[in-house]
């Protein structure tokens, strides 16, 4: 009954881990085969756009940050 509470606990973590990434890779524009140089540079273009300091707002940077490193997190 315990491994299965576990299985059942990781197979949920894989879940939001994956839509996490699908997430990442939809709001950085790229595509599943991206490389880290890709998400760098596609951060960096979005990062410049959408920056508080440039008129960007504070969520929409940090969606763009989290979605850089979850990405890169796994690179």
């Amino acid at each position: 009954h315990r491994d299965l509470h576990l299985s059942l606990r990781r197979q949920r973590q894989m879940c939001i881990r994956d839509r996490d990434k699908n997430e990442a890779f939809e709001i950085l524009g790229l595509d599943f085969n991206a490389s880290r140089d890709d998400i760098i540079t596609a951060h960096k273009k979005l990062i410049e756009k959408n920056h508080p300091d440039k008129g960007g707002s504070d969520y929409l940077s940090a969606k763009i940050n989290k979605a850089r490193d979850v990405l890169l997190k796994n690179k």
